[in-house]
């Protein structure tokens, strides 16, 4: 399997175990974003990204220039439970 069909399967089986309510709640939630034009506006990958300056998890302030000088960064947003 690929990595489309291995998180498709997850999806699937997380849904699964859901209540449906909730599982269309958030379909429709995912279709208004994509029928919203969103995907023409979001920064693409390979993008550079300016400078920046978050607090992380402890709230303690990190600058990406630090983290870039030890190698690649991906940055990843938790957007919480649904």
């Amino acid at each position: 399997m690929g990595l489309r069909e291995d998180l498709t399967a997850m999806r699937l089986e997380r849904e699964a175990k859901r209540n449906p309510e909730w599982v269309r709640i958030m379909h429709k939630a995912t279709d208004d974003l994509g029928d919203s034009g969103i995907r023409d506006r979001v920064v693409k990958p390979g993008t550079k990204a300016p400078e920046f300056i978050l607090s992380n998890a402890r709230g303690e302030m990190r600058n990406s220039r630090d983290w870039l000088a030890k190698g690649p960064l991906v940055l990843c947003f938790y957007r919480g439970v649904w």
